[in-house]
């Protein structure tokens, strides 16, 4: 199958599914499900353009269109990081505590601000008309090639950006380190589900492997966060010196995450496990 052919079904079915998450967000956009699922879907179209980009060369209609969804993804992500660190927040809030109290009451201001963006956001007339261009035509001189030469010379790229941030991440001081690596391995991930029907070997439980420890990393910046937020909420806002229980809390659960991170990244070796061989030449 020519580059063309393959990029352009792709990139129309994840268009498609953009569309349809845009629909049920603009009827929805309070749902936490719901913006989980446009914002997976934006995703999922940003990485598909940009590996069309690498394979096929530039697209100026496909430039154009990328702007807009970055944009769209600023609120919709300050709308998901408030509803996942209140999900979280319900499950620890101490009795008796008044800045774990006070520090989740702020969470859930945080949730009606956003909802209230988002809602503004997705009733505008642009974003419904919002519309992804999918060109027949290349322009670029990976027309004539095979999708699959290039695709796994990318994905090693995308690989190597993930495994540079390894080291850094393993160290709980640096949270800013893991931070970096889940946003390398988000770009990683979504690029080769675009490009997993480019390889025999890769199945859907390669998919489940990867998709595991994206979790992993992301639940883990979700503790760093909660942890940073309500340090800084309890010692500028409410003048309080000593840590609260809620943080005490999130710690500990950092610490049990951290050490599963550890495990699975803790050497090169283990952390190429979770890339495995099956997008390998």
């Amino acid at each position: 199958m020519e580059a063309t052919a393959f990029l352009e079904e792709s990139g129309r079915t994840r268009a498609t599914r953009f569309r349809e998450q845009l629909k049920r967000a603009s009827a929805d956009p309070t749902s936490d499900e719901v913006i989980h699922d446009l914002r997976v879907a934006i995703r999922r179209l940003l990485a598909w353009i940009a590996v069309r980009e690498t394979i096929l060369g530039p697209d100026p209609g496909l430039r154009e269109a990328r702007s807009p969804l970055k944009t769209l993804m600023t609120p919709l992500g300050k709308l998901r990081d408030a509803h996942v660190k209140r999900d979280w927040i319900r499950n620890f809030v101490p009795e008796g505590d008044d800045p774990s109290y006070l520090y989740a009451v702020h969470v859930a201001s945080d949730v009606l601000r956003w909802e209230s963006r988002v809602r503004e956001r997705l009733g505008a007339r642009s974003t419904l008309r919002f519309r992804v261009p999918l060109p027949k035509g290349t322009g670029g001189p990976g027309s004539r090639l095979e999708a699959a030469i290039l695709a796994p010379g990318l994905l090693g790229r995308l690989e190597r950006e993930v495994s540079k941030h390894r080291e850094a991440a393993l160290d709980p001081a640096h949270p800013e380190a893991l931070h970096r690596m889940r946003l390398a391995f988000k770009k990683y991930r979504y690029a080769a589900e675009v490009l997993l029907p480019l390889f025999p070997k890769a199945t859907e439980e390669t998919a489940k492997r990867l998709h595991a420890f994206q979790t992993l990393l992301g639940t883990i910046h979700d503790f760093d966060v909660i942890l940073a937020e309500a340090a800084s909420f309890r010692r500028d806002i409410l003048g309080v010196a000593t840590e609260s229980v809620l943080e005490a809390a999130f710690r500990r659960l950092r610490e049990e995450r951290s050490r599963e991170f550890h495990e699975i990244a803790g050497t090169p070796d283990s952390l190429a496990g979770v890339f495995g061989t099956e997008y390998r030449p």
